[in-house]
């Protein structure tokens, strides 16, 4: 069970970590293997895919680390989001609450999908991690 809170508290890291950082060209070589430990922690089981459980027992932990000043709430400021983009998924008081973040996440997670396995294999990964460093 430690190990599983180490892993987790890892994973929660280097997702964030991963929202807090722009790709480039040059950067495609280090994101690759960064990206590769995220997938590492975020198996839990170590099949080779995050299934849409172990990404949703892992989205609430990296709300809760972005959220700064734990308000329970994401400001433009705790995000890397450009403004448009925070603007159409913040709720009318102009914030990120956990309920938007969670259905973010899962329509993320639903359109990364795209065998409809209702799991991520690598590929499918690396192409979530590249629209969200490119958002």
């Amino acid at each position: 069970m430690m190990a599983m809170t180490q892993n987790g508290s890892m994973a929660v890291m280097l997702l964030a970590m991963l929202v807090a950082t722009k790709a480039t060209a040059a950067d495609l070589p280090a994101n690759s293997g960064r990206d590769d430990k995220i997938f590492a922690l975020l198996d839990d089981n170590n099949d080779g895919r995050i299934s849409r459980e172990e990404f949703k027992n892992n989205q609430m932990l990296v709300f809760y680390v972005m959220d700064r000043n734990k308000d329970l709430a994401l400001t433009r400021a705790e995000t890397t989001l450009p403004a448009d983009s925070f603007a159409r998924l913040a709720g009318a008081d102009g914030k990120i609450g956990p309920l938007e973040f969670l259905a973010v996440a899962d329509a993320a997670f639903t359109q990364a999908d795209t065998n409809h396995d209702d799991a991520l294999d690598r590929q499918e990964f690396t192409i979530l991690l590249q629209h969200v460093r490119n958002e």
